[in-house]
């Protein structure tokens, strides 16, 4: 029997995150998040999911996602191929990346975007023989606190105190009382975001996205740091923690251009970094673009470890119709 495609539905996100952790275990996804996101889609974003059953059992999660086509003049639609790694196979992974493929056509993209790990042969070969070019990669870090703890701690604290020598203090969202604190750090996040190296232009985020991203359940207000000066957010970083499974990761990190150069994206990071160390946090993981030289530098001093990391492909497509 081949393999068959159902729509996913909302009930189906513990399925999916346990067929995503399967095809991926070192970067396992909580079935929490993962419905957050499906239950809070962002603002003209549209997507659709799949659950592949093989002889009945679920073998594999696929989706498609594609921003505003009005904000997106390339037309590029992410798609995604999950395969429980019981059953890897180049062949079933070639029909799977095909036929999402041919779903996300249907939308009337002109790009296929894909990403998978370095550390994945069979679905690197896979996207190579449809066509699909290796462009980006996006650096994987780890961070082990248990070894690095003391040291970061103490950094956090120096950190600080040149902070508020320089007239920054570093405090959390839960501390910050400011009534327009979300909208401040909606316009600071939009700002740096403009500085990343990608692929596409970004599509800026709605603050009201902006909310719902910031107040999800794997980033507590009392996580959320912050650098101010006076009232006003100069820097910022947070880090992810999971509520059922999965590494604790680096969610943002980022300063004012403004204020770039003062050593404070570094500082507000390890407030951050030295708070997980406090909660006892085995070990955190980020990432970053490989050209973004400035937080590269930066988890190299912190003590990152190198991991695996992902690699962006792209696939130029005629859309139906076109």
């Amino acid at each position: 029997m081949g393999v068959t495609y159902r729509p996913a539905t909302l009930d189906d996100a513990e399925l999916a995150s346990d067929l995503m952790t399967a095809a991926y275990p070192a970067m396992a996804q909580d079935r929490v998040m993962l419905r957050y996101r499906w239950e809070r889609p962002r603002a003209g974003f549209e997507s659709a999911r799949y659950i592949a059953e093989k002889s009945g059992q679920p073998i594999a999660y696929l989706a498609w996602l594609h921003g505003p086509w009005a904000q997106t003049p390339d037309r590029h639609c992410e798609v995604e191929v999950w395969l429980d790694s019981d059953h890897v196979d180049r062949q079933v992974l070639s029909r799977m990346w095909s036929w999402i493929g041919d779903q996300a056509v249907e939308q009337g993209t002109r790009m296929l975007l894909a990403y998978c790990a370095e550390d994945q042969p069979e679905m690197l070969d896979v996207l190579a023989s449809l066509g699909y070019s290796r462009e980006r990669s996006e650096k994987v870090w780890e961070l082990d606190l248990k070894a690095h703890g003391p040291r970061i701690q103490a950094e956090a604290k120096d950190a600080s105190r040149t902070a508020e020598a320089d007239g920054i203090a570093f405090t959390t969202l839960a501390d910050w009382s400011d009534p327009e604190a979300l909208r401040k750090l909606h316009e600071l996040d939009a700002r740096t975001r403009q500085d990343i190296p990608v692929s596409f232009p970004l599509v800026r985020e709605t603050y009201d996205d902006f909310v719902r991203r910031a107040s999800s359940p794997d980033r507590p207000a009392a996580r959320f740091w912050i650098a101010l000066e006076g009232s006003e957010p100069v820097a910022l970083s947070y880090l992810r923690f999971p509520p059922i499974r999965g590494a604790v990761w680096t969610g943002y990190t980022c300063s004012h251009p403004r204020y770039r150069g003062r050593g404070l994206a570094r500082g507000v990071k390890l407030q951050s970094l030295a708070q997980a160390v406090d909660l006892g946090v085995p070990s955190v993981w980020t990432d970053n673009d490989g050209e973004n030289g400035p937080m590269l530098h930066i988890n190299e001093r912190l003590g990152y470890t190198q991991r695996p990391g992902l690699v962006e492909h792209h696939k130029r497509v005629r859309p139906n119709g076109g």
